[in-house]
């Protein structure tokens, strides 16, 4: 039973590398199996809470799993030519600018963890729809959208980073650390 949240990363591991490597185009197919992955990213954290079976491995893994599903995001959006050389530039810093939070996280804590606050949840969720909106013709106005959230939540997760005194891969947002640091303190 407290396997059942792995298993689920599993499912989306393998998903996420089918799409990549398998898939060329957007096919109903592609959405269908990009749904399921997005489905498992949703519920496996919660699951594994629920159960009492949050571990380091799990956290690692389903981050690792997250990575893949954004590898497909980025594939199918530069395969789709939804992005102009500025949008694209735009999502690269983005990016970017969250890969800083794990190595801020690593240096500071001796343990490699991504943050999954709040933002970055609803990012998540954000994201999944981008193939419904490129297959229903409203990408232009919706990948502006996407990228806001996106740029919000990476320098929101490095600020979360900078201010963490102890690892918390689900910190929810800044004033939940603020909060947490200000109960260390007393």
């Amino acid at each position: 039973m407290k396997n059942i949240p792995n298993i689920l990363t599993v499912i989306r591991t393998v998903l996420a590398l089918i799409l990549l490597f398998f898939f060329t185009e957007m096919t109903f197919l592609y959405i269908l199996l990009f749904s399921v992955a997005m489905f498992t990213d949703i519920i496996d954290g919660t699951i594994a809470r629920s159960l009492g079976a949050e571990s380091y491995f799990g956290a690692v893994f389903d981050s690792i799993a997250d990575l893949l599903l954004d590898l497909n995001i980025i594939k199918l959006v530069i395969t789709c030519k939804v992005l102009t050389k500025k949008l694209g530039l735009w999502m690269v810093i983005a990016l970017g600018i969250g890969i800083i939070s794990p190595v801020i996280n690593f240096i500071k804590h001796k343990k490699f963890f991504m943050i999954h606050s709040v933002p970055c949840k609803i990012v998540a969720g954000a994201v999944s729809v981008i193939p419904f909106a490129i297959h229903f013709g409203f990408i232009d106005t919706y990948i502006l959208f996407c990228l806001a959230l996106l740029s919000f939540a990476m320098i929101e997760i490095v600020i979360m980073s900078i201010l963490l005194k102890k690892p918390d891969p689900d910190a929810k947002s800044i004033y939940h650390v603020i909060k947490e640091n200000k109960a260390l303190k007393a």
